[in-house]
């Protein structure tokens, strides 16, 4: 994760976690008779992504020790991928491999990256996006505290949601 605001150098960050807010802006999207994967937790012990969603009234399966690029769980995968771009590469040809429908959260300017083209297929993909900005939690000095001003727009990429037009701004 980055935040300009965080350092006079720009700086990738990976110890932001997704606010339960993010998920509750696209849990009418998410099918209550499919099991969640939250898929991108290796090593994520602090992340409250599982428990957000199943507060939400998703049935969510989830471990810190399970690699999204060699584990396969669930019916449906909804998660936040690593800010780093090498990574987010891999879990995105990974989810295609997997061929599961999923609901990703992702930097907006990732949409405009070559990659994201060469490895979606635009016959699947749906953009949904929102007002405002997900300002992630942060892990500070040990504790968890809210963020202001995240440094860019996210939006959600689904892919084989079947997702009405309606439901694609959210």
């Amino acid at each position: 994760m980055a935040n300009l605001k965080d350092s006079p150098k720009f700086k990738v960050h990976n110890d932001y976690y997704t606010p339960k807010i993010a998920w509750e802006k696209i849990n009418k999207l998410i099918p209550k008779d499919k099991v969640v994967w939250e898929a991108c937790m290796l090593n994520s012990t602090l992340s409250k992504s599982p428990q957000y969603l199943r507060e939400l009234g998703n049935e969510v399966v989830y471990n810190t020790e399970w690699d999204i690029l060699k584990e396969n769980h669930g019916d449906i995968i909804i998660t936040n991928p690593p800010f780093e771009t090498k990574i987010k590469i891999q879990i995105l040809k990974r989810l295609v491999e997997l061929d599961k429908p999923f609901i990703i959260i992702m930097n907006s300017m990732n949409t405009f990256a070559n990659y994201f083209t060469e490895i979606l297929d635009k016959q699947y993909i749906q953009i949904i996006t929102h007002r405002g900005k997900i300002n992630f939690d942060k892990l500070e000095n040990g504790e968890m505290v809210k963020t202001k001003n995240c440094s860019f727009y996210c939006v959600y990429v689904a892919y084989k949601m079947n997702l009405k037009n309606e439901d694609l701004f959210v």
